[in-house]
């Protein structure tokens, strides 16, 4: 599997494009959705779903030009946030952006803790919230690495001052989801450089004892 990572300009969210060999998966859509059409355009890869680690706005705001491009996409979200595409109260839009960003609907909510299999991407959905009520994080064996949104950052965590945020739910989220994992696993968050889940335990100044 080949990992392409966009950089979007508005909160520099991160989108990743997970490329097999015929086809294609997206990782948070962010504002800057025509490096990512461009990018599957010129591959000749299927995109055959949009995989969403939760519903803020800066992780969807590229959903509705690639939903567009890529109709026969399925959108992947957790189904504890499957009104916030289109709820800018939620979506942190309105509070954070000073507009209202709205979303297609999801087609599919994960099933937590099961293995999903996509193709030829096969991947387990962990329950991470804290930053958000419906915050996933994905993980890929085969791979060894696991794309955490804004659970867990390099050296620090999401934020949890946003609506449904908690803090002592996020720490015990990564404590027992993300830090049980093992510890060469490498980490590809929702913003920043990625890291590796043993640098996350010994050194994330959230952790340290």
């Amino acid at each position: 599997m080949e990992i392409e990572r966009f950089i979007n300009p508005i909160a520099q969210e991160n989108t990743y494009l997970l490329k097999g060999e015929t086809s294609c998966i997206v990782i948070d859509p962010g504002s800057d959705p025509k490096a990512v059409i461009d990018a599957i355009s010129s591959s000749g890869l299927v995109l055959i779903a949009i995989l969403l680690s939760h519903a803020h706005f800066d992780h969807i705001m590229g959903l509705s030009a690639l939903k567009q491009h890529f109709p026969d996409a399925l959108i992947y979200l957790h189904e504890a946030e499957k009104t916030w595409p289109k709820a800018p109260e939620y979506n942190a839009s309105r509070l954070l952006l000073g507009k209202d960003v709205l979303a297609p609907d999801a087609d599919c909510f994960y099933k937590i803790g099961l293995s999903l299999d996509l193709g030829e991407f096969h991947f387990k959905v962990l329950e991470t919230p804290g930053h958000s009520i419906g915050g996933v994080s994905l993980v890929f064996d085969t791979s060894q690495l696991v794309f955490t949104g804004d659970a867990l950052f390099y050296e620090a965590i999401g934020r949890w001052d946003l609506p449904t945020g908690n803090y002592e739910q996020l720490r015990h989220s990564i404590e027992t989801q993300l830090f049980t994992l093992p510890e060469h696993y490498q980490i590809f968050p929702g913003h920043g450089s990625s890291s590796s889940i043993g640098h996350e335990i010994h050194f994330n100044p959230f952790f340290r004892r």
